[in-house]
């Protein structure tokens, strides 16, 4: 499987890099989708998932710790459905393409219809094509910024958005994987006990339920994840981000 899904990298990988070089580009590195910086580097990731202890990063790469979008028009309340039901709040979210995979959602949802805790579940672009459990309430998009300070634990396939802002809010994570970097976060969050890999295809009705009732006993999580939120939320690590690519402007003789 994995020589079959390495092919087909490269397949791809010809492709876009022939497409480069017809702009008048250079050839891209072997296998990488883009051509890192010889001057500065930046992604995102937060210190405490990060790889640093199994690679150091070059002085020419930046990492910051969250690149959380604001959403600062939305303005969210818990749903009076949810408020008047006992349990946790948990939010469900398998993103826009996950959730466009109808079969899935409905065999989750029907799982976690069995949980005692309720759930905020962003239903994606199909929503009119299911229905949710008694204990749900969902709309095709939620603010997921705004819900996030609400909820004990969070259910996501584990792109890079939804990572790195549960962690800047302290949250619990389940995780399951569909494609991309959703692989790499879901493993690294279990490898570092911050969260849980679940396959959402084949894992069984105990384990997503007894997974979710395992994470929100965890005091000791609780408080490790906590101690991360304070950390991100006073890096200010995005100023530093500013701060070095105007010094990188500034050392190439470009003004204002």
């Amino acid at each position: 499987m994995r020589e079959k899904l390495n092919g087909l990298a490269r397949e791809g990988w010809q492709e876009y890099n022939e497409y480069i070089m017809s702009l008048g580009f250079p050839s891209l590195p072997k296998s990488r989708l883009i051509s890192p910086s010889p001057y500065l580097n930046l992604y995102g990731y937060p210190e405490e998932i990060d790889y640093t202890d199994i690679r150091t990063m070059p002085s020419n790469w930046l990492r910051f710790d969250s690149f959380k979008r604001n959403e600062k028009h939305e303005n969210f309340e818990i749903p009076l459905k949810l408020k008047n039901k006992s349990g946790k709040l948990i939010y469900f979210s398998l993103g826009s393409m996950g959730a466009a995979n109808v079969e899935l959602m409905k065999r989750l949802i029907s799982i976690l219809s069995k949980s005692q805790h309720k759930f905020i579940v962003s239903k994606g672009p199909l929503s009119e094509q299911y229905n949710l459990a008694h204990n749900m309430w969902g709309e095709k998009t939620v603010p997921q910024v705004q819900v996030l300070p609400f909820v004990d634990l969070v259910i996501t396939h584990g792109g890079n958005n939804t990572v790195t802002e549960t962690l800047f809010y302290g949250k619990p994570m389940i995780v399951m994987p569909l494609f991309g970097d959703q692989f790499d976060n879901a493993q690294r969050l279990q490898e570092t006990g911050y969260g849980l890999r679940l396959d959402p295809h084949n894992c069984t009705d105990n384990e997503l339920l007894e997974g979710i009732e395992n994470l929100l006993n965890n005091n000791e999580l609780a408080a490790k994840l906590e101690k991360i939120s304070k950390r991100i939320q006073s890096s200010n690590s995005l100023s530093k981000v500013v701060d070095s690519i105007e010094g990188l402007v500034k050392q190439n003789g470009y003004t204002d």
